[in-house]
């Protein structure tokens, strides 16, 4: 059994999963990761020893880090719009911002990688598995936007879930997802528009055993989301973190955590209400809150409870 990709929630994408009692799958699972967790440490041993404050860094501080870049970022780019030009000072300063900025995140993706890995190995009994098929597209869904880890593109760079489009609201399927390079948003020549299928044959999920919604089918999530009173409820909820930031789904260029928002326009349908969107000053780059897992992963994330 190996690990596909790290969802920076926590998850773990399973390949080549065992059909087998769960209690066997995740402790061999668990050994797996513990293998992978140890075989960095001693790769990464004599790098950290001469570099103590790294060591001692959690990925929270790295996030933070991020977000001071892009301050002095921002500002040169007021700058350059006030005065219609930048200097050749200020272009060099924003090119080291840039570079800094990439190796911030690959900094974040590594302190983040260890940080579930650490938690998995050390608390294995608040884990469980769940095979994905067609009754369990919603696992997925429970995962867009959020940073993946451990999931690389041929160029190198992190890559991300997305999925095909569906406008005539049908349920998804498993064929719709795909992996996604996040050089997708980067300008030319950095650039990168590769993609890989999501091969769902034999793929598993270790996940904490507190997500309820992964116990029912996503038919039934959707059912039990067409009730009055769970639609008002959820509203209500998301509506009183509007403005937080979301610390696992990081903007895929400028790896700032996004900001929920309300649509300006709405018709008060709770799946074309909220969405998250990049700080940064004329970032475009949003992740929408449509479907009711989605909503619950976020609830999820805010409060430690989902919709369930």
């Amino acid at each position: 059994m190996l690990f596909e990709a790290l969802f920076a929630a926590g998850t773990t994408v399973l390949r080549e999963f065992v059909r087998c009692t769960a209690v066997e799958v995740i402790r061999h699972t668990i050994e797996v990761i513990r293998h992978w967790t140890n075989s960095r440490s001693n790769r990464d041993s004599s790098s950290q020893q001469t570099n103590n404050s790294y060591s001692n860094k959690t990925a929270k501080n790295v996030t933070e880090e991020l977000e001071i870049i892009d301050v002095e970022v921002v500002e040169l780019e007021r700058k350059e719009r006030r005065d219609g030009h930048i200097s050749r000072q200020g272009q060099e300063r924003k090119q080291e911002l840039e570079l800094l900025r990439t190796d911030k995140f690959k900094e974040y993706q590594e302190l983040k990688s260890e940080e579930i890995a650490e938690n998995q190995c050390a608390s294995p009994e608040d884990y469980e598995t769940s095979a994905l098929n067609s009754d369990k597209v919603h696992i997925l869904q429970f995962h867009m936007g959020q940073v993946v880890l451990e999931k690389k593109c041929s160029c190198g760079k992190a890559m991300i879930l997305q999925s095909q489009k569906r406008l005539d609201g049908s349920l998804y399927q498993l064929s719709d997802f795909f992996w996604a390079c996040t050089g997708f948003y980067n300008n030319l020549p950095l650039q990168c528009r590769r993609t890989k299928s999501f091969t769902s044959m034999d793929v598993g999920f270790l996940h904490k055993s507190d997500i309820f919604e992964f116990q029912v089918s996503n038919q039934q999530l959707s059912t039990i989301f067409d009730d009055t009173s769970v639609k008002k409820a959820t509203i209500s909820r998301v509506k009183s973190h509007l403005k937080e930031k979301d610390d696992e789904i990081l903007c895929p260029v400028h790896h700032l955590p996004m900001i929920l928002r309300e649509k300006n326009h709405h018709s008060g349908v709770a799946l074309d209400m909220f969405f998250l969107a990049c700080p940064h000053a004329g970032c475009q780059q949003i992740v929408k809150l449509k479907s009711p897992v989605q909503l619950a992963a976020y609830l999820k994330r805010r409060e430690g409870r989902g919709i369930l």
